[in-house]
């Protein structure tokens, strides 16, 4: 006995294939992030300028040494972006994140062999490439993606229920 396929059925077939395929690229790649210091670059400040030369693969970068992380988290897991303080100036570093960002304790740590450091914050961003720009993880530009991503996401399941 043969069944007989509708063709919004095979549409919907290919369009649930198409989404899960380029999602799978998606999870492929290694995310990439601005690096830079603000020590020595002045775009690189509170003022930042996502200059061209900043953009980094975080697939082509080994974690630092001092992080003895689990080796798990070999790779670029998220961006990051640390401020602190040295003999009283205030210096801002982004590059990619190592580690577990629930976690960002031990991803977050300073070189031990800087002297007189005041970690001041570390803000943790995973959710889009060259996300450690703004000032935290809650840029309204990402979560206005997460809303449409989410609104399609029902109209979808909506879609696919009828």
């Amino acid at each position: 006995m043969k069944i007989k396929r509708n063709f919004n059925d095979n549409k919907m077939h290919n369009l649930l294939m198409l989404l899960a395929v380029t999602s799978l690229m998606a999870t492929v790649s290694a995310i990439k992030c601005y690096s830079c210091e603000s020590v020595y670059e002045i775009n690189c400040g509170e003022d930042f300028e996502g200059e061209l030369y900043f953009k980094l693969d975080c697939d082509h970068i080994a974690p630092p040494r001092y992080l003895q992380i689990d080796k798990e988290f070999h790779n670029a897991t998220a961006c990051m972006k640390k401020l602190y303080k040295e003999k009283g100036l205030q210096k801002i570093v982004r590059h990619c994140f190592f580690g577990n960002i629930n976690d960002t304790q031990a991803g977050c740590r300073t070189d031990p062999s800087l002297m007189s450091i005041e970690e001041l914050g570390c803000y943790v961003c995973d959710d889009d490439n060259y996300c450690n720009k703004a000032n935290s993880r809650y840029d309204f530009k990402i979560n206005l993606q997460k809303c449409f991503t989410l609104m399609f996401a029902l109209i979808l399941g909506k879609f696919i229920n009828l």
